[in-house]
């Protein structure tokens, strides 16, 4: 009897792994997940920055037209200002719109330079980005290839576990698989458990004194009365 009971704790070990492997398994594809989500937000976030910098750049070029106009604008009015005939009131009007065009123009450049010095800051900001970048990408790389391997690693462990198990379901008894398989269904593969002292290692009930000389002895299968587990000798 105690060799059926070894065969049926080897399948019982073989069990406990193919949940475990089953259970690692499902672990992997969140974090694979979670690391190209950051890697796609991080992306996003110096595109940004980029798209941020041609936006300031095609701002600055529109501001620059405009100054350009202005200027010919005014310098269209300071040239009817030398007009041989041009009356003082005439004059003093197309000085308010030169005095008028060159205000608007000093503005402008005052854009046109806040502009400039936000550019550098953003210069600055997105080539530490590409640094920081670029070395996540590297780093999240690795971890991926590292997460690929071990999901490889594992599933042909799982593989094997699978095929070991079908050849070992084999060699226990009918009667004591059958037991084993509707525990299992109901509570999981831990149905052999060694005693613990003086108790079950899956309830820890503790066992008659008769009923550990049963269990020491090994002639026959001792089931503990709390929990119905398969109780085994450590020895």
């Amino acid at each position: 009897m105690k060799e059926e009971i070894n065969k049926l704790q080897a399948l019982q070990e073989i069990d406990l792994e193919i949940i475990q492997l089953k259970e690692q398994l499902l672990l992997y594809p969140p974090m694979l997940k979670q690391l190209e989500h950051n890697l796609n937000r991080h992306r996003e976030e110096h595109k940004a920055l980029v798209d941020s910098k041609k936006n300031h750049q095609k701002t600055r070029r529109e501001l620059e037209k405009e100054i350009e106009f202005l200027e010919e604008q005014a310098n269209k009015k300071a040239q009817q200002q030398m007009g041989p005939k041009i009356k003082q009131d005439a004059y003093d009007a197309l000085k308010h719109e030169i005095d008028q065009f060159k205000k608007q123009i000093g503005e402008l450049e005052d854009k046109i330079l806040k502009s400039i010095s936000e550019e550098e800051q953003l210069d600055s900001t997105i080539s530490l980005g590409e640094q920081n970048l670029k070395r996540e990408e590297e780093e999240s790389g690795s971890e991926m290839q590292r997460i690929r391997e071990q999901i490889k690693s594992k599933k042909e462990r799982l593989a094997l576990r699978e095929m070991e198990r079908e050849e070992q379901k084999n060699k226990v008894s009918q009667p004591l698989l059958a037991y084993y398989n509707r525990f299992y269904k109901s509570y999981g593969p831990n149905v052999v458990v060694f005693v613990e002292g003086d108790s079950c290692g899956g309830c820890h009930m503790r066992i008659l004194p008769q009923v550990m000389v049963e269990i020491h002895k090994g002639d026959q299968i001792v089931y503990c009365e709390g929990c119905r587990r398969i109780l085994v000798s450590p020895d």
